[in-house]
């Protein structure tokens, strides 16, 4: 098995595009076609961002995860050290250029656009809104670019990640499944019995997102017996199986598709903890597939592809800050399709430079800081794994 899997990289890169399409759509004020089209049909994919970032924390889980069962971890302090400057250093950049922004070309509400669009950049910048972003604090619903939210729970539970994995890695799979449940539970029964504020759902909504994350390890732990099962599956099963977790994983979403039939009557935030479990359910299947399946496989190696999963991050990062700025700029000069298109490809073109002097220096930076920190293990994790799983 390859020792980098690619096809991961790529999978996370078609969701960062996703979640840029999902800002693009939510930018015009929605209309009974254009539900029909986006929210109850196969062109869901297409704006399936809030799935995305379900995807993106078991990505992580599976990624975090590999070293521990390759007899390569590193310490506890190199593992966060390398965090902060893999994900704070950039997010940091791409806080400091929104400001910037928001401060140039905001102008005030636009008519014609979403209630959506027209909530953000209305904040003025002071020395809360500064520390509160400096520091992930707060309920961290950002005022001045939406996808920042994530990263409060990416960085949380990542302090945590080298601790959970000295569980999970003599956890067989039940063990470890029941674990994952046990977080999203107790996130219930805090929120039940506090009521917590924003900043206290914020908490609990750790709680269950740290739940992906350990699904996500349990993959990985368990990557080979289940490309073994998968040769076994009779061609049918295997389109049943893809199909079934397409829609599991595009469906059943607090924002979209059929959850309003399902439980209008749920508070938000039991229908998150609900809708991202299904959300997961479908992920598992896609990341099963896309290394295993030899044609799911080379869609995903197709260089274009990789290559938007190595810019992802940067992508997800700026790509509101550039969407705002070609509305706020442009949208008494040029048509809002314009605006759009101009939007992805100036995306893709400073995610490309971003990725190159920000992003991969940042990671560089991580790997040089902690060079005398690096400490491997005893190897002692894989014996077993197989036979747990059978």
């Amino acid at each position: 098995m390859k020792n980098r899997l690619e096809e991961l990289d790529s999978l996370r890169g078609l969701a960062a595009i996703f979640v840029l399409f999902l800002h693009m759509y939510l930018m015009v004020p929605g209309n009974k076609f254009s539900k029909i089209i986006f929210e109850y049909s196969p062109f869901r994919l297409l704006i399936s961002g809030g799935e995305s970032v379900v995807l993106f924390f078991v990505l992580s889980g599976f990624v975090l995860s590999l070293p521990y069962f390759n007899n390569k971890q590193s310490s506890y302090l190199s593992f966060i050290v390398k965090r902060i400057c893999r994900i704070y250093l950039p997010y940091l950049f791409t806080v400091i250029v929104v400001i910037g922004c928001r401060e140039l070309f905001y102008k005030g509400q636009l008519k014609g656009y979403s209630e959506w669009f027209n909530s953000y950049w209305v904040s003025p910048i002071n020395m809360e809104v500064l520390k509160d972003h400096a520091l992930l604090m707060g309920t961290f619903l950002s005022n001045l670019d939406p996808v920042i939210w994530s990263l409060l729970h990416e960085m949380r539970i990542s302090i945590i990640f080298p601790l959970l994995m000295l569980v999970i890695v003599r956890l067989d799979w039940k063990k470890g499944l029941a674990l994952s449940l046990l977080f999203s539970i107790i996130g219930i029964i805090v929120y039940q019995l506090s009521k917590p504020s924003n900043t206290g759902t914020e908490l609990v909504a750790t709680l269950n997102y740290t739940a992906m994350f350990i699904v996500g390890a349990l993959l990985a732990k368990y990557r080979i017996p289940i490309a073994n099962k998968f040769s076994l599956l009779t061609k049918t099963f295997k389109i049943i199986l893809f199909v079934s977790g397409l829609i599991t994983y595009l469906f059943i979403h607090p924002s979209f598709g059929i959850k309003r039939f399902l439980y209008p009557q749920i508070s938000p935030f039991y229908r998150t903890v609900i809708d991202s479990w299904a959300v997961t359910g479908g992920a598992v299947i896609i990341i099963i597939f896309a290394l295993n399946s030899s044609l799911f496989s080379r869609l995903l190696m197709n260089y274009l592809i990789n290559y938007l999963g190595k810019i992802s991050y940067s992508l997800y990062l700026i790509h509101v800050v550039v969407l705002f700025t070609a509305v706020y700029s442009l949208h008494n000069i040029l048509p809002l399709w314009c605006v759009f298109l101009l939007t992805l490809f100036v995306s893709l073109a400073i995610s490309v430079g971003m990725y190159h002097l920000i992003e991969r220096p940042s990671i560089q930076l991580g790997k040089t800081l902690t060079s005398n920190l690096f400490i491997r293990s005893k190897p002692h994790f894989n014996n077993g794994i197989e036979k747990e799983f059978n």
